[in-house]
């Protein structure tokens, strides 16, 4: 049997990961399992090889993917339906939040399992913010509180290799995930509501995206940074704030409080969910789909997710985490209002068209060569794209 996983900034994922397939090998002994890693753009790729060519390019029995794909590439008949042998999707054993994207046109059907997800939230550390920050809960909840924030963190204040902010996980370009929060808090979107049109230069989107790359310009986040690559993400200690969806590693020595994302009225915010699928064209779907329901136990989910600081999406396992966790009543806030990424066949395309335009924008940044034309004209460019590919549905 061979898994594909997703690829991670995160290397505890990796460790995680391996060590459940050694506990599933103990107990399964007549299955052999390889597991490769794979990025987002990889993963897409070789999906689509295979529509193109399924003998030379087979996919993998098991394929971790985000949630939102899972409509697409269902209807493109490359996913094996599970909620008939899967107890928990069966039980719709899963946060309704979650169930309501997975299930958005199938009713009880569904074509993957929830895995894993996280949520962007905000990070400061208290004693870098004495003198610029008085109250912050309540300076902090607008994104102009934020931003006026980082700009009281004056060079004089710092010490050291003291950073105002750091982004774990940045691929070194701004990304969707990145610029979403904003978009949403904006009430923008990459679609009408109807989705009948794409709105990727609405005046809330194009705003909301502006929001975050005006971090970049003003230099208070490092796109492409050297360091960034060989040294990997500044330690948490070296910055008064952290963006991140996971719990900062060593929060708790480091000092490190917890607020919802600037900007979300009702504390809510983005939620990014992971799934394991399994492929329709598996030559045996049954060591697949066991394996499938042996990463869903509790004991097995809670361990996996508990590792590299995510929620697991098992129900009964993500509100036992919800209670132990040091600062559940900012995660409750966030899990009040959550905004999933829609599950329809269109999306995951149209984030790979911003994803494109992000990547270009950043690039321009970089070089200190960025105009707010370029933001229109490269939205304007994905946008007829999009609506291209929604007349084709």
């Amino acid at each position: 049997m061979v898994i594909w996983l997703l690829s991670d900034y995160d290397h505890r994922k990796h460790l995680a990961f391996k060590s459940l397939v050694t506990r599933f090998s103990a107990a399964y002994q007549d299955c052999n399992i390889e597991f490769s890693v794979k990025s987002r753009q990889s993963l897409w790729e070789s999906l689509f090889a295979h529509l193109r060519d399924p003998k030379r390019n087979p996919l993998a029995d098991v394929m971790e993917i985000p949630q939102n794909w899972t409509e697409l590439f269902a209807k493109l008949g490359l996913l094996a339906e599970l909620s008939s042998g899967l107890e928990p999707l069966a039980q719709r054993r899963y946060p309704e939040f979650i169930l309501k994207e997975l299930c958005r046109d199938e009713g009880t059907r569904a074509y993957s399992a929830p895995w894993w997800l996280e949520a962007p939230a905000l990070f400061y550390r208290p004693q870098a913010l004495k003198g610029a920050v008085e109250n912050p809960e309540k300076e902090l909840a607008s994104w102009e509180g934020f931003r006026s924030a980082l700009d009281r963190l004056k060079a004089p204040a710092r010490r050291g290799n003291f950073r105002e902010l750091s982004i774990p996980g940045s691929s070194g370009s701004v990304s969707v995930s990145d610029v979403l929060p904003r978009v949403w808090s904006r009430r923008g979107g990459l679609f009408s509501d109807d989705f009948n049109r794409a709105t990727f230069s609405r005046e809330e989107t194009a705003g909301g995206i502006e929001d975050w790359l005006e971090l970049a310009v003003s230099g208070k986040i490092e796109l492409f940074s050297p360091d960034r690559f060989e040294n990997g993400p500044r330690p948490a200690e070296d910055c008064a704030f952290v963006i991140s969806s996971r719990k900062v590693q060593g929060s708790g020595r480091t000092g490190l409080k917890m607020l919802p994302y600037p900007g979300y009225p009702s504390g809510g915010g983005l939620m990014l969910v992971y799934n394991l699928a399994v492929s329709a064209s598996a030559k045996d779907h049954g060591p697949a789909a066991a394996f499938v329901a042996w990463a869903m136990e509790p004991r097995n989910v809670s361990a996996f997710a508990e590792s590299f600081g995510v929620f697991p999406c098992l129900k009964s396992v993500f509100e036992e985490r919800l209670g132990d966790e040091k600062e559940s009543a900012v995660y409750r806030r966030l899990f009040s209002a959550p905004e999933l990424m829609p599950n329809i066949m269109v999306y995951p395309t149209a984030e790979l068209l911003l994803e494109r335009a992000l990547w270009n924008l950043s690039l321009k940044i970089a070089r200190r060569d960025y105009e707010r034309e370029d933001l229109t004209r490269e939205l304007i460019m994905a946008q007829g794209e999009a609506d291209y590919l929604l007349s084709l549905y």
